[in-house]
């Protein structure tokens, strides 16, 4: 009697594991769709590199360059700022763990 009690929960254990997602919903999780690798592209399909402030404008970007630091806007200082940090991140190691280490 002891052994139909197992088989009866471990099959009613299978079927309520098999019953929280359909077969044909896919094995994928829902809710992440697929994105591109490269976040941070443009979305008008233009590589120059250029302010998201410009709106493409070359010549507006050549007209600031020919300001002095002093008059440029704050916007533009800080993307060449945000443009240097983002061409070489500052990365730190990582300390080790004494927990997953066992010393």
């Amino acid at each position: 009697m002891a052994v139909y009690n197992i088989a009866f929960v471990f099959a009613l254990c299978c079927v309520v594991i098999q019953a929280q997602r359909p077969f044909y919903a896919g094995r994928r999780p829902i809710g992440y769709p697929e994105t591109e690798t490269n976040l941070l592209s443009n979305r008008f399909g233009e590589d120059a590199d250029l302010p998201i402030e410009a709106k493409g404008d070359g010549n507006l970007v050549n007209r600031l360059n020919a300001l002095p630091v002093d008059k440029q806007p704050f916007w533009f200082l800080n993307w060449r700022q945000y443009d240097a940090l983002r061409k070489n991140p500052q990365t730190y190691p990582a300390r080790p763990n004494v927990f997953a280490n066992g010393k």
